[in-house]
């Protein structure tokens, strides 16, 4: 019986299938190479790294500007591919001679959109997490909204395929004019299962001096994740008798402004703690220790620090918007990100309702079993199948 993962193109042979990793950026920390960013960076390693786990048919290159050296990289069946040059590179002008020579099947650009310059020929899927440069462009720098206005339009119509992350994106999408409903796919991401059965460690607090009870948040720096918000409600759980700490883990992004540095905000200073570049395993004990996770950012294309915070049974509260209510549904309680009291109120209720509490957390751990990597890399596959024309039974 033939394997539904043994997919060949159209001459028999298994697919040659290219993903661009330029996205996927790296750090090194006491010789250990990790990822340095965020949602995106953590979506392109766990997307290669469960291709590799679960095709065994298929040929993988990954391709990018100068080298790479995560585990992925190192793959027996994978080829690398490190280009050199100018940031022009990334964007096809320079490199489709170097595609169109490995005799691709197809190339997958996992960082919003790319191959706009690429050869007709040559399949393209693109995954684009957001439209956030478009609809909140004071949001973003202004490199960041004059790309996305002047080629996300011909990226996506070249491409022969989109994925998105979630169907808020998707009508996002469609509704702009952008590409066609049958051109577009939804695959969610995911999260380990092993990051969420990390256990607790004697040093950690002493480590990281963190508040005894606290409250957690992760995600980029940058004002779309609305931090000042957190302060606010905090200094209301204050006042309500909740003597609560708030710790924010996260990486340096664009125009970030300390919350702690608000002329309001000095009396709550010692009850807030900021880490920045926290290894994993250090990241999945700050949320299994902590309270409750608050979300209250502006917009999200999914929202991948709240599955992770539920895999490791933290209860949430996030916003009411974007994507949040669709991924998160009655998993978590929702509020407006603009609405500091209803923020509040929903925290107090996760911190002063036992029985609401495990709920959410009983809830929030089965949702998060749901979404796994293998499983958005399954569906990811199944989109290369399609765009190839080599569909099987089990993954149309």
């Amino acid at each position: 019986m033939k394997n539904p993962l043994e997919t060949t193109n159209a001459f028999g042979k298994p697919l040659r299938i290219g993903i661009v990793t330029d996205g996927l950026l790296e750090g090194t920390s006491t010789g250990t190479a990790h990822i340095r960013n965020g949602g995106v960076g953590v979506y392109i390693y766990n997307l290669v790294k469960h291709l590799q786990l679960i095709d065994h048919a298929n040929e993988y290159f990954l391709i990018r500007r100068g080298s790479g050296v995560l585990d992925i990289y190192r793959n027996a069946r994978t080829h690398c591919v490190f280009l050199r040059g100018s940031p022009l590179t990334r964007l096809g002008i320079t490199a489709w001679r170097t595609l169109t020579h490995l005799g691709l099947d197809i190339v997958h650009f996992p960082n919003q959109f790319g191959g706009t310059f690429l050869p007709a020929q040559l399949k393209r899927v693109v995954t684009l997490h957001d439209l956030t440069p478009l609809l909140f462009p004071r949001l973003h720098p202004w490199r960041r909204v004059l790309g996305f206005r002047l080629l996300l339009r011909p990226a996506l119509r070249r491409a022969h395929h989109v994925i998105v992350d979630s169907a808020h994106t998707r009508a996002d999408l469609i509704q702009r004019g952008v590409v066609s409903t049958h051109k577009v796919t939804v695959v969610p991401l995911g999260t380990n299962q092993d990051f969420a059965r990390s256990a607790r460690t004697d040093g950690f607090q002493h480590r990281y001096d963190v508040p005894e009870r606290y409250i957690l948040n992760v995600g980029v720096l940058e004002p779309r994740k609305n931090h000042a918000l957190l302060i606010a409600a905090l200094r209301r759980l204050h006042d309500s008798g909740e003597r609560v700490g708030l710790v924010i883990v996260g990486r340096d992004g664009w125009r970030w402004r300390d919350p702690r540095l608000q002329a309001d905000a000095a009396t709550l200073r010692p009850w807030v703690r900021i880490y920045r570049d926290v290894p994993d395993a250090d990241l999945a004990e700050f949320y299994r220790r902590a309270l409750a996770f608050a979300y209250p950012s502006l917009y999200e294309g999914f929202g991948l620090p709240v599955l992770e915070a539920m895999a490791c049974g933290t209860p949430v509260v996030a916003s009411r918007t974007s994507s949040l209510p669709e991924v998160f549904g009655d998993a978590a309680l929702l509020a407006d990100p603009t609405d500091t009291t209803e923020f509040a109120a929903q925290l107090l209720q996760v911190l002063r309702q036992p029985a609401l509490r495990a709920r959410l957390i009983a809830a929030g751990q089965e949702r998060a079993a749901h979404l796994t990597w293998q499983r958005t890399a399954e569906q990811t596959l199944a989109v290369y199948q399609r765009v190839c024309g080599t569909v099987t039974d089990d993954c149309s």
